[in-house]
């Protein structure tokens, strides 16, 4: 799903647009080849780095909790920060003040945890 738009950039810049063109053997082929050499290409960076969970990890700690919780808050007190009730402004400001410290903790433990299997790592280990 993710994927999809870096696939849509590839087909974009290697493949023919054109509506006639775009149903072609030669467009076929090309598409085929170059979901092939993206698709292994992936796999083997996937096999390769056992821990790329933990990437996963330290990019979802660092930017879930300010783009779900904090920046949402941040909007609202910036546009009805004089407007707003008490209560919503106390409320959104424990948002801030809360997910940026689990943002904080959950960022330091990713970074704990690839560190630790960073020091004992093996190209194409299992564990």
């Amino acid at each position: 799903m993710y994927f999809a738009l870096v696939q849509e950039t590839l087909d974009t810049h290697f493949l023919k647009v054109d509506a006639t063109a775009r149903f072609s053997m030669d467009s076929l082929l090309r598409h085929c080849i170059l979901r092939v050499v993206v698709f292994t290409a992936n796999t083997f960076v996937a096999a390769a780095l056992p821990f790329v969970g933990d990437f996963v990890s330290l990019l979802g700690s660092f930017s879930l909790f300010p783009l779900t919780f904090v920046f949402p808050s941040m909007i609202f007190i910036k546009v009805k920060g004089k407007t707003a009730r008490k209560e919503h402004k106390l409320w959104h400001w424990a948002n801030i003040v809360v997910f940026s410290i689990l943002a904080l903790a959950t960022t330091a433990s990713a970074v704990r945890l690839t560190i630790k299997h960073a020091r004992t790592y093996h190209f194409f280990a299992d564990k």
